[in-house]
């Protein structure tokens, strides 16, 4: 009777089974049906969408060349008027060249350039170094041509501009055919116009026009936005940033991103489509073509949903029944999941905890006690780590389950010796840490001691006639937190490991570099530190960069020196750096130099000096703080500098410390017209995420990179691999403590854009930084 029972449960299970797979067939079958209608109607949908938003971009393209050629005829008129006047002497012509082109009939022109016998010149008639000059500039000027150059980025006075050439042949007749009188005073003029006046004249150009869009901008050949034409308030999209590394970003796909780069290059409109979150998106693009040249393009995101709402009222209503149907399959999946977030949840699990004692593992340790050091700023914390002596020799001697209870007796003892706000874990090979806080050394030293008493004393429970032996090393936190749990447990280990060195009491080191820092030299530093700031005695220098790939100068990176006026000597920033994060006042310091940077900007445009883009240092501290960004931005507006000059470099201790908080600074930085860097790429443990995570315009590799390592062929892989990495994610790359001109070659050759160190030049004062940059001679 009971094997007919268990045979009838078994056979309605089975029934129950195949009710169920056949439901789910059902429903699969009718989905699949409703699905193919619905794709054959949405692609209808998408085509009449694709080309609404098409025609949208080429019309705003028809309407940007009016706007274009009008700029074109007043940069002509003014050609015409200079080829009409009547010149004493070119002196005579410059000066009549600059007040024609102060007037309202030639546009609200931002400057004038003029050439004779392959030279550049300024209105004020000083020569112009032509290799500043925008590559397409140079190029109209070398082939004659008449028109837009597009936009350009003017070095000398750090401004975006629209660049008209004119050529100004001897008789005229190549550029206007009516002009019979010789000229010689010059070959060709360069009006520049404000970008802003080119892309706004066209009326038209109105966001009315495009309120089906989700953007719709203008932007250079290399996408950069010049003007927003619309945007949806709901939408998110920088308006100083890259266009097309916006559409990658949105999209995912590389091969849409090298097809909108393939339309710039031939001059092509085009249109793609993707799926975003559920929607039919579309980007169109046109291009505004000059001597068959790409100078403007326009790029348009609309989603389907906007431009053909009727449509997508039909779409939901079968997406609706769809659902329905799909509750079944849905139900499945829900136990599915569940059954896999059990699993990852077991696996997360025995990744927090060492399976053996059950205690925290290393990874679950520097987890809560970065928790605790953040919670606890105020408070002093030593990182412990402990170690049993001849612990290999014990396993080997006394077997596995003996050591196994002697480790179970220090986790006991460990685990007793806890407070609140305190932890500990199991490294491995017999080595716990500990984080505990304390007053004063004496008192931490005592609880050690302690625990060491008990470890010492036989335990009824073990077996072996031994006596543990415990030594180790400690990291103390007392003059604040400058590194992660990670590096603390390191340095701990290291000091544990310094045999050279005295233990500082019973079989435990300090770690040295804290502990023994010079107690005098600190109390100078604390008591100096704000008189020298009054008095400038902190002196910024400025240590140049190379880009080795287009063999110019490309910036420079501003660092700071203390002036010593009674010993007349500076202080290296190693000495007093890390006293400045630990007290606060490396802020301080922070503005100071970023302030005088920007009045040594604000006078090199003013008096027409050689100027580059310039890196500045921002600490932790410094960027934590909630008016970091408005600060800086108030003060670049305060002295008129252009967006995008200024990086600002961030350590990379500092990025994998809090990974989510530097990317909304650097994302508050870019909306503020500032770049971004990580220095010391590499010093770190977790540089791949660091490029995975954050969005940075450059990475500057640290030293050891081009330092021999264990093998030349490794060094040479391990380089290559970062650099090609960080060019593929579009950040530029620069090595820093460049010495030796085969480190050059070498980098050059793995595609490295920008070296800096003593092989080009160390870091200078002011004057000989302008020195540096004047110097005719080819770096």
């Amino acid at each position: 009777m009971k094997k007919k029972a268990k045979e009838k449960d078994s056979s309605k299970k089975r029934l129950r089974s195949y009710s169920l797979l056949l439901i789910f067939l059902i429903c699969i079958l009718m989905a699949l049906g409703c699905f193919a209608m619905l794709t054959s109607y949405s692609d209808t949908i998408e085509e009449e969408s694709g080309n609404i938003a098409q025609q949208s971009v080429e019309n705003t393209t028809g309407n940007l060349r009016s706007s274009v050629d009008v700029y074109l005829g007043m940069a002509r008129n003014l050609g015409e008027a200079v080829l009409n006047g009547e010149y004493e002497d070119a002196r005579d012509f410059t000066v009549q060249l600059h007040r024609m082109s102060r007037r309202d009939s030639y546009g609200d022109i931002a400057f004038v350039r003029y050439c004779k016998d392959g030279e550049e010149y300024n209105v004020s008639d000083d020569a112009f170094n032509s290799e500043m000059e925008a590559a397409p500039v140079r190029e109209m000027l070398d082939q004659g041509i008449m028109g837009c150059a597009g936009v350009v980025a003017d070095r000398q006075f750090s401004l975006s501009v629209v660049a008209y050439c004119i050529p100004l042949d001897d008789d005229g007749e190549a550029a206007f055919g009516d002009s019979e009188e010789k000229f010689d005073y010059a070959d060709a003029l360069v009006v520049f116009y404000p970008v802003s006046s080119v892309v706004s004249y066209a009326e038209s150009l109105s966001d009315a026009n495009y309120t089906n869009s989700r953007y719709t901008v203008i932007c250079t050949p290399d996408g950069e936005v010049v003007r927003m034409l619309f945007k949806d308030s709901n939408y998110e999209v920088d308006e100083h940033g890259n266009i097309f590394e916006t559409v990658r970003q949105e999209f995912n796909d590389k091969t849409i991103y090298d097809d909108l780069i393939a339309n710039v290059n031939t001059g092509t409109s085009g249109k793609y489509f993707e799926t975003v979150n559920g929607e039919t998106t579309i980007v169109s693009i046109s291009c505004l073509m000059e001597n068959n040249e790409t100078i403007f393009t326009v790029v348009g995101y609309y989603s389907s949903a906007d431009i053909y709402p009727s449509g997508y009222f039909v779409i939901r209503a079968i997406l609706g029944a769809m659902f329905i149907l799909f509750a079944i399959a849905f139900l499945i999946a829900v136990v599915v999941l569940i059954q896999r977030y059990r699993h990852r949840k077991m696996l997360e699990a025995a990744q927090d905890t060492n399976s053996v004692l059950g205690c925290n593992s290393r990874p679950k340790f520097e987890k809560i006690a970065t928790e605790i050091l953040q919670k606890n700023p105020g408070t002093n914390f030593a990182v412990v780590v402990t170690d049993i002596n001849h612990f290999e020799y014990f396993s080997d001697q006394l077997g596995y389950d003996t050591m196994l209870q002697s480790l179970k007796h220090l986790q006991l003892i460990y685990s007793r010796l806890m407070q609140m706000s305190e932890t500990y874990g199991y490294i491995d090979n017999g080595r716990f840490v500990l984080l505990l806080h304390y007053r004063e050394l004496e008192t931490l030293e005592s609880r050690i001691n302690s625990a060491i008493s008990l470890a010492t004393q036989r335990s009824g429970g073990m077996s072996g006639n031994f006596t543990l032996a415990l030594y180790g090393g400690i990291y103390i936190t007392e003059r604040g937190i400058t590194d992660s749990v990670s590096k603390m447990i390191e340095l701990a280990i290291e000091a544990e490991k310094a045999t050279k060195y005295q233990y500082d009491f019973g079989n435990f080191r300090y770690y040295s570099e804290l502990h023994h820092a010079s107690t005098i030299q600190n109390e100078y530093i604390e008591v100096n530190m704000y008189k020298a700031l009054e008095n400038h005695d902190f002196k910024v220098f400025y240590q140049p960069k190379y880009n080795i790939l287009d063999r110019r100068p490309d910036g420079c990176e501003a660092l700071v020196r203390w002036y010593n006026p009674e010993r007349d000597e500076y202080m290296q920033p190693g000495v007093f750096m890390p006293l400045f994060e630990a007290n606060g006042f490396i802020m301080d310091l922070d503005h100071y130099v970023f302030e005088q940077v920007c009045l040594y900007v604000e006078d090199a445009v003013m008096n027409g000096l050689p100027l580059f883009p310039i890196s500045v240092n921002a600490s932790r501290i410094t960027a934590t703080d909630r008016d970091f960004v408005k600060y800086y931005t108030e003060v670049k507006q305060k002295h008129n500098i252009a967006d995008g000059f200024f990086t600002i470099e961030f350590t990379e201790s500092f990025a994998y410390e809090d990974y989510d908080m530097l990317r909304d600074i650097v994302s508050e930085l870019h909306k503020a017209g500032f770049k971004c860097s990580i220095d010391d790429f590499g010093s770190g443990f977790s540089s791949y995420n660091i490029l995975k995570e954050l969005p940075m315009d450059e990475i500057k590799l640290d030293q050891f990179f081009i330092k021999q390592g264990f093998s030349p062929d490794r060094d040479i892989k391990v380089l290559t691999s970062i650099i090609s990495l960080a060019r593929e994610l579009h950040m530029k790359v620069t090595q820093e403590g460049v010495e030796h001109a085969d480190q050059v070659e070498a980098l050059r050759a793995l595609g490295c854009q920008v070296v800096q160190g003593y092989y080009y030049s160390k870091p200078l004062s002011l004057t000989d930084y302008i020195g540096f940059l004047s110097n005719d001679k080819k770096i």
